[in-house]
């Protein structure tokens, strides 16, 4: 073969190369996002069912005030990469399951924190009464504190008048956290039980008052532990 037979097949070989590159779309793979990323955005839009008592994802809800006009928010949540979501419903779907069990069971009243708004749902079956306090003002004594962690049952004790103010804080990392705290006399009776719900860390200012009519005078242990969390939940009884 000679040296022009060889050179021109060498040539027909580059622009068939050259083709084939030209015409080729390489599509790089989209990143996931992390998935605290992910989830910041997700825990924006969890709500409480007002007829199950259990967290769920609103995707219609309006998070800032200008989602009344260009809903942000909503393409943020669009973005949201599947597997993160998926991870992130698992942990609400844990505690959901807690919630169920716990008023099943019908003897634990349920505080609810999200991002955005602090609730209350009372036992039917027990004395203790909890309502969501329009004030904000945190005026009055601090007569008992208790800060839940891990898997340690913790204990303090307070004089209750009956009818109390009762503050929570969370400083959980992780998107939901569960505790549970029970007032129980000196004769080992339970007067009643608060699941302490909620989404991440917060401080929000939801104060409620404790109504406890049964033991007005009496000296109460406040026991309790997390269930669900990294982090602790404390919660203020005040006079």
């Amino acid at each position: 073969m000679n040296k022009f037979i060889i050179t021109l097949l060498i040539g027909i070989a580059l622009s068939m190369t050259a083709c084939s590159d030209d015409n080729t779309v390489f599509n790089e793979p989209t990143p996931i996002r992390s998935y605290e990323s992910d989830a910041e955005v997700l825990s924006q839009f969890v709500e409480v069912d007002s007829r199950t008592g259990l967290f769920f994802i609103n995707p219609d809800k309006k998070v800032t005030a200008t989602d009344y006009v260009v809903n942000r928010s909503r393409e943020q949540l669009a973005e949201v990469s599947s597997i993160n979501r998926t991870r992130f419903e698992g942990e609400m779907a844990q505690a959901n399951n807690l919630i169920k069990a716990y008023t099943k069971a019908g003897n634990a009243s349920v505080i609810y924190t999200t991002r955005t708004s602090g609730s209350a749902r009372n036992n039917d079956r027990g004395a203790m009464c909890l309502s969501k306090s329009q004030s904000y003002s945190t005026d009055g004594s601090t007569v008992a504190r208790l800060s839940v962690s891990g898997e340690e049952i913790y204990r303090t004790g307070f004089y209750s008048n009956g009818n109390n103010r009762l503050t929570i804080s969370s400083d959980n990392t992780s998107m939901f956290y569960v505790a549970q705290i029970s007032f129980v006399t000196s004769d080992e009776t339970n007067k009643g039980t608060i699941l302490l719900t909620g989404v991440g860390r917060n401080s929000l200012p939801y104060i409620y008052s404790l109504s406890l009519p049964e033991v007005h005078g009496e000296y109460l242990n406040m026991q309790g532990k997390s269930l669900i969390g990294n982090g602790s939940v404390t919660v203020n009884i005040s006079e």
